[in-house]
């Protein structure tokens, strides 16, 4: 049996799970560099650009609580100076600038871009950086260039494998490396419905040109919700579109700011777009809701 290790699971295993299996990700040793102080010490030694960071508390400028073990925003919040920051956790300076995700695919060292998208952030009720949404953007080959340059030296140093992403913090011509994560993630729906052979390298260059521009839309609970009976047919029917994905089963219960399902559009316009996921993720909350 073949294994790859997805997002939430693989900021949260323990030991090596892959045993002789074949693995299309990364392996534990990597996944848990990625996921603690050694990684920043990499960083700069490597002299890769990042923000700030530190174990103590700090009074100039704006600050985030952040855990090693953090995805999708679960376990960011802003800095008070009454925060505890435990040892799994640290604090980063926040910047504020362009924040993309940049998605690739790594085979005997060859590196290949699979998307870029834009990472769209949304406040939770209880002050988490949450993501809301990725975006496919276009991107100018400038910048093309620099990032797939990053991607290389990543890869090359953290010795990765499979499909990865970056997230970066674009501001000004300054590009700000905010962390790597060694598996797929809420990008998977775009990455398939861009490329079906995303598992392959390609001989060709792509170009960041989408005609389409595709999304995928975490949909949160905005109350604690039990997937009964009732609201179990409600998703049966009025998920039948390949819309939606990462449906609850009967008998879950979501708490607030815990994600319900993926939403999956898209659109030749950015701000029709937008508009489309705004309406379709207000209608299903209201539905939800209701039962």
């Amino acid at each position: 049996m073949n294994i790859i290790i997805g997002s939430g699971f693989a900021e949260n295993i323990s030991q090596d799970i892959v045993f002789n299996r074949k693995n299309y990700g990364n392996n534990f040793e990597t996944i848990k560099k990625t996921k603690s102080e050694s990684f920043f010490r990499e960083l700069q030694k490597q002299k890769i650009n990042f923000p700030s960071i530190s174990k103590h508390p700090k009074k100039n400028g704006e600050w985030l609580i952040k855990e090693y073990q953090s995805f999708g925003g679960t376990k960011v919040r802003p800095f008070k100076e009454s925060s505890h920051i435990s040892k799994k956790a640290y604090l980063q300076k926040f910047i504020d600038g362009d924040l993309i995700s940049v998605q690739f695919f790594v085979e005997n060292k060859n590196v290949e871009v699979l998307a870029i998208c834009d990472q769209i952030i949304t406040k939770s009720k209880k002050g988490l950086f949450l993501v809301k949404s990725l975006i496919t953007r276009k991107i100018k080959s400038t910048l093309s260039k620099k990032v797939c340059s990053l991607i290389k030296k990543i890869s090359k140093t953290f010795s990765l494998n499979g499909i990865n992403n970056l997230d970066l913090i674009l501001r000004g011509k300054r590009i700000y490396l905010l962390e790597v994560n060694p598996r797929p993630g809420l990008s998977t729906n775009i990455l398939y419905s861009i490329d079906k052979n995303i598992f392959k390298i390609k001989s060709y260059k792509m170009k960041f040109t989408y005609n389409v521009l595709h999304s995928s839309t975490v949909i949160y609970a905005r109350k604690q919700i039990n997937i009964n009976n009732k609201k179990k047919l409600f998703l049966t029917k009025f998920c039948l579109s390949k819309r939606f994905s990462e449906l609850p089963n009967l008998g879950d219960i979501i708490k607030v700011d815990e994600p319900i399902c993926l939403l999956h559009l898209k659109s030749k316009d950015r701000i029709l777009l937008n508009k489309k996921i705004e309406k379709i993720q207000s209608e299903f909350l209201k539905k939800i809701e209701e039962n």
